[in-house]
């Protein structure tokens, strides 16, 4: 009798034993989603920093044309010495005076090329850090809040409930002052950019 209940006992533990262990292998639900939203490129066009980085980059900006300037108008006078007095010219004098006006060209449009790329590295340069700063608030506005994901709204977003938008927490988190109401809209906002300089000058009319 006593060996019967020791094996019943013993079953009974096995039978726990494998209760228990299977217990723990199951697959634990899936932690639910919460998904967020915010609109990074309002948040820095809204930023103090957006109008430094803009000035900035229309200073420098206004440096390149100064200097492209002074070269097109050299070009100019150049061309125009050329083109009255290239009838007395001697052939030799004639050629070298072209290949000088073709060089000046081509340096004016190697610096307006150069100029347009400078500003561009400009700008993220100016820009990175801005967003780095962002991306940290966000990041810390999600773990607050239990946000398993938090999209950019500048992106492909067709839909979103305005409950799960996190701009605002955002920029409180910046201290970044949200625009009053009815001046400035969101889509209507706009990151600092570097400025377009104009297209490389044509060859002057006339030359060969």
């Amino acid at each position: 009798m006593n060996k019967i209940a020791a094996c019943c006992l013993l079953a009974l533990g096995l039978g726990y034993q494998t209760m228990a262990q299977t217990a723990d292998n199951a697959p634990k639900p899936a932690k639910a989603s919460k998904i967020g939203y915010t609109n990074v490129n309002y948040v820095l066009s809204v930023s103090p920093a957006s109008k430094v980085i803009q000035k900035q980059l229309e200073e420098t900006q206004k440096q390149y044309l100064k200097t492209i300037e002074d070269k097109n108008k050299e070009l100019e006078t150049k061309f125009e010495s050329y083109q009255k007095g290239q009838t007395n010219m001697l052939e030799s004098i004639k050629k070298d005076k072209e290949e000088e006006l073709r060089n000046l060209q081509r340096s004016i449009q190697s610096l307006q090329e150069n100029a347009q790329e400078d500003l561009r590295k400009k700008e993220n340069d100016l820009v990175k850090p801005e967003l780095e700063k962002i991306y940290k608030a966000v990041n810390e506005i999600a773990k607050e809040n239990g946000f398993t994901h938090v999209l950019n709204s500048d992106q492909v977003l067709l839909y979103a409930d305005e409950e799960f938008d996190v701009t605002d927490l955002v920029m409180a988190k910046l201290g970044i002052k949200a625009p009053i109401e009815g001046e400035i809209k969101k889509e209507e906002t706009k990151a600092p950019a570097a400025p377009t300089l104009p297209a490389p000058t044509k060859k002057p009319a006339g030359k060969k």
